[in-house]
């Protein structure tokens, strides 16, 4: 069974994803932040709806399709009575004078991209693990956040909760003496991934939607249903892999417990 709305926030992982970037927001505490989400699939859904909790107010949703943008905003409307712009071009969203911050929640391949805009644009930024797509984009990403003098904050909040802290303690003390080896395991459950057949976009991304979409890849890709929705995993032009897509966790964490060296 899917977990609902009101159980997420709720859970102490949106505590988490509230706590951090509360934490790390570049604005007073009797501010109240106004917020965009790029990108409305269920983990920005979550991320936006624990930010909503601890008090931002959401003025803009962005996406390809607008049945995703409706499906957002229904999932989280009764966290405020204002409704917020849907827009299909995210720099409608960077823009705005409405947006404070952005959570951007896209496909890995398009964390960079509007990351960097939303610096250029004066606004902060949440972004989703993995922060990019490769190296070279990690780096344009710090360089952004340090020229504009922006708060970036990647969604590796497994760092904000409180048994982490607690473990960095331990081993900052010593108590299970000198670290030599750290081994990091993944434990995915997978089977055989099957591309299908390529077939026409839906309706529902327009006209341009599909190409928008594929973005930086290296080749021009026809559409196929299941790279569109999660099988882009399996591919190299939109993502780094397991090891960066879900082993980033365990491999952000070990960084973080041994002191970030």
């Amino acid at each position: 069974m899917g977990m609902t709305r009101r159980q997420f926030l709720g859970s102490s992982g949106a505590a988490v994803v509230a706590g951090a970037m509360a934490r790390n927001t570049a604005f007073g505490a009797n501010d109240r932040v106004n917020i965009a989400l790029v990108g409305c699939g269920h983990r920005g859904r979550q991320v936006t709806g624990g930010l909503m909790q601890a008090g931002a107010q959401l003025t803009y949703l962005c996406d390809l399709r607008q049945d995703r943008m409706e499906d957002t905003w229904s999932y989280l409307s009764d966290e405020q009575d204002a409704a917020p712009a849907l827009v299909r071009d995210m720099e409608e969203v960077f823009a705005s004078d409405d947006v404070d911050a952005v959570v951007v929640a896209t496909p890995e391949h398009w964390h960079a991209l509007p990351t960097v805009l939303a610096c250029q644009a004066g606004k902060d930024v949440y972004v989703e693990k993995p922060h990019s797509h490769n190296i070279f984009e990690s780096q344009k990403m710090v360089e952004a956040a340090a020229k504009y003098e922006r708060v970036v904050q990647v969604g590796t909040q497994n760092r904000s909760a409180p048994f982490a802290q607690r473990a960095r303690e331990l081993v900052a003390e010593g108590r299970i003496g000198k670290v030599t080896l750290v081994k990091i395991y993944g434990m995915l459950m997978s089977g055989p991934f099957h591309l299908g057949e390529a077939e026409d976009p839906p309706e529902s991304l327009g006209a341009d939607g599909w190409d928008t979409w594929v973005g930086r890849a290296t080749r021009e890709w026809p559409y196929y249903n299941n790279l569109f929705h999660h099988g882009y995993l399996h591919f190299w032009d939109f993502c780094g892999g397991d090891f960066s897509s879900d082993g980033i966790h365990q491999v952000d964490l070990a960084l973080m417990l041994l002191g970030d060296p």
